[in-house]
């Protein structure tokens, strides 16, 4: 797997050479680097997650659309560069991946990438079929009812949490969303102790939204996040599974290279976990980021 990777970076480097190329697939990539179309193919979704072509347009509408919030190239000329022959055509493939057209997303001003360039130095990190969709969303304030718990004591003071609420979530009266309960992370009264490298400290919250406050289960308290814009980062996983590559991902590479800012009033993000289970033990996973 280790060659594996070695050979997908060399990849990964001639396609970001060539994304722009009127001719860049999955032939013209295998006969520059030596390698059978069959293997390639496999090879690449292996490690990737993606397709060969589908990495390519992933790429190539990401810097469309970083084109289309940083430069004031016309539409059709981003389309051209990204590999389309029409405007409507890259316009369609646009929509499906940012949920706006180019015109709507230029004027909304907020660049989202969805695919940057995969990095395999680290198999741990992110795969780049993960994430399903970015958005920004407005959202008043949200209210739960759950119980709390600090990680003073290590991470696996979560799952207890956790334990308790699964048991008891049907105490829980006017949730106002059946298909999702909430982790939050709590950095109010962040504590880390960078010299000695200790586990970080914050107030894990688990629980699910309600409309008003009701009797409280016992052992339950109300938590009630302020009015907020969010980005909401949506894949699927399974629910028992960290989100540490997830969070990672987001906080030191999507971040860095995207246009907007944190909301450094509301110190904290949240999970939301489908209740929804597939045939292969996985839900909608949804994580949120407050910004300005």
């Amino acid at each position: 797997m280790e060659n594996n990777r070695y050979e997908i970076g060399r990849v990964i480097d001639y396609i970001e050479t060539h994304l722009l190329d009127d001719r860049l697939d999955l032939e013209s990539i295998a006969t520059a680097i030596g390698y059978s179309k069959y293997h390639l193919h496999r090879m690449f979704h292996l490690v990737v997650g993606l397709t060969v072509h589908r990495y390519i347009q992933r790429r190539r509408l990401t810097e469309a659309a970083r084109m289309l919030i940083f430069t004031e190239k016309p539409i059709i000329e981003i389309a051209l560069c990204a590999g389309y022959e029409t405007q409507r055509a890259f316009s369609n493939g646009f929509k499906e991946m940012f949920q706006y057209s180019p015109a709507s997303f230029r004027k909304h001003g907020s660049f989202l990438p969805l695919q940057l360039k995969y990095d395999v130095t680290n198999c741990k990190k992110l795969r780049g079929d993960r994430i399903m969709e970015i958005k920004i969303i407005e959202a008043g304030a949200i209210t739960l009812i759950g119980c709390s718990i600090s990680t003073k004591k290590g991470f696996q003071a979560m799952g207890k949490c956790w334990r308790f609420i699964h048991g008891n979530k049907h105490k829980i009266k006017n949730r106002t969303d059946m298909d999702f309960l909430i982790g939050i992370n709590d950095y109010s009264m962040f504590e880390y102790d960078d010299v000695n490298d200790a586990i970080p400290v914050f107030n894990y919250i688990a629980g699910a939204q309600v409309s008003v406050e009701e009797e409280l289960p016992k052992g339950m308290d109300l938590f009630i996040l302020p009015p907020s814009k969010y980005v909401v980062f949506t894949f699927r996983g399974r629910n028992e599974d960290s989100l540490q590559p997830v969070v990672k991902y987001i906080y030191q590479e999507w971040f860095p290279s995207a246009a907007c800012r944190f909301n450094e009033s509301n110190p904290y993000d949240f999970a939301k976990y489908g209740e929804v289970i597939d045939e292969n033990g996985e839900s909608e996973i949804q994580f949120w980021v407050p910004v300005i």
